[in-house]
């Protein structure tokens, strides 16, 4: 059921999208609705290693994306900056289609542990994925739509390094610890 949920609501996210024709190809690529279908796919083949690859993409972002929304619901004030465009006049169903980052964290994990972890090496899938999705996005976006934020930070502050490196590096440091807190709660063994 939750597989078939996620699978359904990323395809809805991107037929949305194709609908917003000004909009062209950006919004599909968004690592957001890559990661629900992904974890669709994940959770109907029962393929902790999918689910766990995508938890390890998404799990930081979207728990600096909740803070920032819940901040903002509440105080009516931004904080990251991140989900400003959501209490910007648009489009409703755009709105519910980026309310998966709420629900979407709890099920994967609680997916994961339904179907059990026994593998270390799904961080491999997480960075080649996040490194192929950032050539693809630089390749089709531009610096306005800043898919992925792939040409500046979309929250509003900088660690002061070339932007380039401090968007793999932030990539590469999130999958990794979220990895590490995967593997320890899951106690997997190392592989032989």
């Amino acid at each position: 059921m939750i597989g078939t949920v996620f699978f359904l609501w990323g395809i809805a996210a991107v037929v949305d999208n194709i609908f917003k024709i000004n909009t062209g190809i950006a919004p599909v690529l968004w690592m957001s609705y890559i990661s629900l279908i992904l974890l669709g796919i994940g959770i109907l083949r029962r393929s902790a290693s999918l689910i766990a690859s995508q938890i390890a993409i998404i799990f930081i972002p979207y728990l600096f994306w909740n803070v920032d929304f819940f901040h903002q619901l509440i105080t009516k004030e931004s904080l990251f900056g991140i989900t400003d465009y959501f209490f910007a006049p648009g489009a409703l169903s755009g709105k519910i289609i980026t309310l998966q980052h709420i629900f979407n964290m709890p099920l994967s994990l609680y997916s994961l542990y339904l179907i059990g972890l026994k593998s270390r090496s799904f961080p491999i899938v997480s960075m080649i994925q996040v490194s192929v999705v950032f050539i693809i996005s630089r390749l089709v976006t531009d610096y306005d739509r800043n898919v992925n934020c792939v040409y500046h930070n979309c929250a509003n502050f900088t660690f002061g390094i070339p932007y380039i490196a401090e968007w793999f590096i932030s990539q590469f440091l999130m999958v990794l610890i979220t990895s590490w807190f995967l593997i320890k709660i899951f106690k997997i063994k190392k592989e032989k």
